[in-house]
């Protein structure tokens, strides 16, 4: 495969598709805590069965998306599909907290399988010309499940009896899913994937691989950038009801249009300017909408903070990946950009849990200072990155030849 081939194909457009699949398996559980305190679970005990979700998908990365290429990628997707699947149906007569424990860690290891191996996949057809534009059209994919699926469900409430029941119907999704892995398996077929997007790396590689300044860099930014964005979000409503915000959903809603609106018209831009700056500008900006929050003159403010967080945090993580996609060397782009997905679910783990703790402690005035600060250390410490798009380590790519 070339490096200068169109993006607009239909394995990228598949896998797109697949990608907000898998994504619709993870909001339709928005509910979960609710529900979970219907069947008599403890408040404390219904987090851990949240966070179970992501640890288990922690773990997976880690220990085995290495291990997931172009190769062996839809197999792994069939059976993340199968997992799924089982596990939508299970809600309806698991009700139990050991036995829900063990199905969100199943529901960990399916969005695991599907979001690994459609990575791996995805890294296989995309020109390297154009990688900031693809992960920024490749992620609004992700987006679109968090503003469409739980708003979905509430309009259909009269027809949904039990929460199961979503759970169970948004899985025949996948069906559509499956028929499009199956052509997307046949066309890459067809197609010239080099070796080394195919070859396993052994653990030597892997740590080689994650001893690279960049890539640990690269890691470590896009964990700061997911503990700023999911500390916001379960932590935004309560803030926003002591100042009188009634519906804290008009305030994601705007900062999610924002982000999907400049990922779909931003194109080329993505690849066009300095990655290395547009990160270092999308920290200042987000630093600047935790100030904004922290001094809201009025209730008129909130939608121009939801405007600087959606610039800021929407131009960020396209320009985040695109790094990682360029300063890899192509045998460990997939495994890179798993590495990737796994700062994200890290992220969603440790934001709540140090949101949390900041608020309790120095109120929602010490959450924006301390927030804001971690958006300045991030674009501080994104001026480290390499200017150049050279592959990391070069002399141990010439021993794998």
């Amino acid at each position: 495969m070339t490096e200068d081939r169109k993006l607009m194909t239909f394995e990228f457009l598949g896998l797109c598709f697949i990608s907000g699949v898998t994504y619709c398996n993870i909001t339709v559980f928005y509910n979960l805590f609710d529900y979970l305190q219907t069947l008599g679970i403890p408040a404390d005990l219904c987090g851990v069965l949240i966070g179970a979700y992501s640890l288990t998908a922690v773990a997976l990365y880690l220990l085995v998306s290495p291990f997931i290429n172009a190769g062996n990628a839809p197999r792994t997707m069939w059976l993340g599909m199968i997992v799924l699947a089982v596990c939508g149906q299970s809600y309806f007569f698991v009700h139990s907290f050991w036995g829900l424990l063990g199905l969100r860690m199943l529901n960990g290891l399916g969005q695991f399988l599907m979001a690994a191996a459609g990575m791996a996949l995805f890294i296989a057809v995309v020109p390297l010309s154009r990688s900031g534009q693809a992960f920024g059209l490749y992620s609004i994919a992700g987006l679109l499940p968090y503003g469409t699926v739980p708003a979905v469900m509430d309009a259909l409430a009269a027809y949904i009896p039990t929460p199961p029941h979503g759970y169970a119907a948004v899985t025949f999704l996948l069906l559509p899913a499956a028929w499009i892995v199956q052509h997307v398996k046949k066309r890459c077929k067809n197609q010239d994937i080099p070796a080394e997007k195919q070859r396993l790396p052994n653990w030597r590689d892997i740590r080689s691989n994650l001893m690279q300044w960049p890539v640990i860099l690269l890691l470590s930014l896009n964990v700061s950038y997911f503990i700023s964005w999911s500390s916001l979000f379960f932590l935004f409503k309560k803030f926003a009801d002591q100042k009188g915000l009634v519906n804290v959903g008009y305030f994601f809603t705007t900062q999610m249009g924002m982000m999907i609106v400049l990922r779909l018209l931003g194109g080329r831009i993505f690849d066009a300017l300095d990655k290395r700056k547009l990160v270092m500008a999308s920290a200042a900006l987000v630093a600047l909408g935790y100030g904004a929050l922290d001094h809201l003159p009025g209730l008129w403010a909130f939608p121009l903070a939801a405007l600087l967080f959606g610039v800021g945090m929407g131009s960020s993580s396209p320009a985040l990946y695109g790094l990682m996609f360029e300063l890899s060397p192509p045998r460990f782009r997939s495994v890179n950009a798993n590495l990737m997905l796994c700062a994200v679910q890290l992220g969603f783990v440790l934001g709540p849990i140090l949101g949390v703790g900041v608020v309790a402690r120095f109120g929602y005035h010490g959450f924006f200072v301390v927030c804001a600060a971690l958006a300045a250390l991030t674009g501080a410490f994104s001026a480290f990155l390499p200017v150049k798009k050279n592959p990391v380590y070069p002399r141990q790519e010439k021993g794998h030849r």
